[in-house]
């Protein structure tokens, strides 16, 4: 996506923005979003690779060993963490695609920018339904660029607070399903206590000889207690429930492998989405818009006001994920117990948590741009950037041959280890390869052809530079 940045910075108050240029692009954003598309495959290569929340959560319960503590590190530092950086870059573009100056013979921004989004979601269905990635994540972008392209124009101020009431939502969502289960308990406790007591009152009757019809439960206090024992049954940690999904991944037939993930895509694609994937995107997105607005990504902030909003964010956020990781063992141990005693779920704060940390990531490399030190990395995480819609297919196409059965069939065969080195070595092929490409085409390969399926005819799309010459990212002073 073409990214022009301000030409004038403009007060926290500004309601409009001033571009330059389409063809200008900042540098922060395509670093961060780089950074989120190639951290993201750490925590994305659990379910590539098969280590299973079943085995995470026995992880949990040991809470020792090297295993437990990567795990855990990944849990705090990663975890929804990459989603959100993706997300705030992805607001960001938002504001500035749309506040474009029209040029004449040029399409309305509005409008291509609502085709380019359209085949978004035709990108994220491919992504889901073909290559098989069932986390996709641009679908649901798609679908929440059409959502929200009309707040674009909201004053900063506006962008704030509906970030923080998108945020406190999805707090209550976390909330809600916990409450849910609260009730469940009630009802179980109920149902138990009355046939604690009918049995009672049928030993009474059989000692005095009296023979009468014995209560029961009825059939929805049956089922009361047996939704609440399905549910405990489904929190305790078993491996052996690994077993058919490992059988059925590791198959060398494409199609049983679609037809076992169909159910885990759909419901991702909109249950999640519907549930808390609306709230949580929303949240990041208004955040990404009000960043770009008061200048954030531009250094409007010195580099002490930069590192000081890194330490909060980086604080706030580890210490929200050590609560969340320290009462997620501790319902692993006893759920009936945990539900019974705790008034929260482990997860209540970790929307504030995944927003803290991705604004504290941001303004770190925010703060790092300053120096000339950190150059030539960010330009690698630059490059892998403004290819990001590319390496985010990749990873799906090399995931799924290396570890699908259809492919080399290496689905839950690798350590945690193993599998974090693979992580490696395809973030460090993705870099040179993003770098390489872009040292001699303007564009990565699914971006060309995205802005070719929306633009249509109206512009040029040649892909190849006219100069072979390297860019580099421009460092931030």
């Amino acid at each position: 996506m073409e990214q022009p940045p301000p030409a004038e910075q403009q007060p926290i108050g500004s309601q409009s923005i001033h571009t330059p240029p389409a063809y200008s692009r900042i540098p922060s954003l395509d670093i961060i979003r780089g950074i989120g598309v190639l951290g993201a495959l750490f925590v994305s290569i659990w379910i590539f690779g098969g280590f299973s929340e079943q085995q995470q959560n026995q992880l949990l319960l040991t809470s020792k060993g090297w295993n437990y503590r990567v795990f855990g590190a990944l849990q705090i530092f990663f975890s929804g963490k990459m989603l959100a950086l993706v997300a705030i870059v992805f607001g960001a573009a938002m504001v500035i695609f749309l506040s474009k100056q029209q040029q004449a013979g040029q399409q309305p921004a509005v409008d291509v920018f609502v085709k380019k989004y359209l085949w978004l979601i035709v990108f994220g269905v491919f992504n889901g339904l073909v290559l098989l990635w069932s986390r996709d994540i641009l679908f649901h972008l798609g679908i929440m660029a059409i959502l929200l392209f009309v707040f674009f124009r909201m004053k900063p101020r506006a962008l704030l607070v509906a970030t923080l009431l998108m945020t406190v939502v999805y707090c209550g969502k976390y909330y809600w399903d916990y409450a849910d289960h609260k009730k469940m308990y009630g009802k179980y406790t109920a149902a138990v206590t009355l046939e604690k007591k009918y049995e009672k009152d049928s030993v009474a009757k059989a000692k005095k000889a009296i023979v009468a019809k014995k209560d029961t439960l009825t059939k929805f206090q049956k089922q009361d207690k047996e939704a609440w024992e399905g549910l405990v049954a489904g929190k305790k940690v078993d491996l052996k429930k690994d077993d058919d999904n490992i059988k059925k991944m590791r198959s060398g037939n494409y199609g049983k492998v679609w037809n076992h993930l169909l159910p885990a895509t759909q419901s991702r694609q909109a249950e999640w989405l519907y549930k808390k994937g609306v709230w949580y995107l929303a949240a990041m997105i208004f955040m990404g818009m009000w960043l770009y607005k008061i200048g954030f990504f531009t250094s409007r902030f010195t580099r002490g006001q930069y590192f000081l909003l890194a330490i909060a964010g980086i604080t706030v956020g580890v210490l929200l994920a050590w609560y969340r990781v320290h009462f997620q063992q501790i319902s692993l141990q006893d759920y009936e117990k945990f539900v019974k005693n705790k008034a929260l779920p482990h997860t209540i704060f970790f929307p504030i948590e995944k927003a803290a940390m991705a604004l504290g990531y941001a303004s770190l490399v925010m703060a790092l741009l300053h120096t000339t030190v950190f150059s030539k990395i960010f330009s690698a995480f630059a490059a892998v950037g403004k290819m990001a819609l590319t390496n985010y297919l990749l990873q799906s196409i090399v995931c799924t041959m290396f570890f699908f059965g259809y492919g080399m069939g290496y689905f839950a065969r690798l350590t945690q280890f193993q599998l974090y080195l693979f992580v490696a070595e395809v973030l460090l092929l993705q870099t040179i390869f993003s770098v390489l490409w872009l040292r001699r085409f303007t564009y990565g390969p699914a971006e060309w052809l995205w802005r070719r399926i929306s633009y249509g005819k109206m512009l040029p799309h040649t892909m190849r530079k006219q100069s072979t010459t390297p860019q580099t990212v421009t460092v931030l002073s």
